[in-house]
């Protein structure tokens, strides 16, 4: 059997296996079909299938002399709880921590959060850019930092 010529070829294979089954849509079925009235190596790769299909379907069943079991390992119910108890020990461990490093970044400056609630403004329709610009340049100045020098600003707000 010749080794498949590209993608085309390795859809309509994979097409040729699943119609074995069943499993093709009306429209991969036609797709196949006309792949396979092009392919000769494809046309051939199905034609093998079916007869392995074929062949493997008509063989009669053996029964077995003995019953097949098959162990599982089930781990042991105290390993689970072990495991369930170092979680909820590392989620404790996280929430602590978070609090406390929350908390003692909120006690030297203000929060990001913090600074936008006070420079928090309402934007009504007849606002333009440099209205805006000299609202957020005296907040700036207001809360203590340089004010962006790269924005023409007029000259009465300065």
């Amino acid at each position: 059997m010749a080794p498949s010529k590209g993608q085309l070829c390795d859809r309509a294979r994979q097409w040729a296996s699943l119609r074995l089954d069943g499993e093709l849509s009306e429209l991969e079925n036609a797709l196949l079909d006309a792949h396979l009235g092009r392919c000769g190596d494809c046309a051939a790769f199905a034609r093998d299938a079916d007869a392995i299909a074929f062949a493997l379907r008509s063989v009669a069943l053996e029964r077995l002399e003995e019953p097949l079991v098959v162990a599982v390992a089930r781990r042991a119910p105290r390993i689970r709880a072990l495991q369930a108890a170092i979680a909820a020990a590392l989620v404790l461990v996280a929430a602590v921590l978070g609090s406390v490093l929350g908390v003692a970044s909120h006690t030297g400056t203000p929060s990001t959060a913090a600074v936008a609630d006070r420079h928090t403004a309402m934007v009504a329709a007849g606002d333009t850019a440099d209205n805006l610009r000299q609202l957020r340049r005296a907040g700036l100045i207001e809360a203590g930092r340089p004010a962006p020098r790269n924005r023409r600003i007029p000259a009465e707000t300065v």
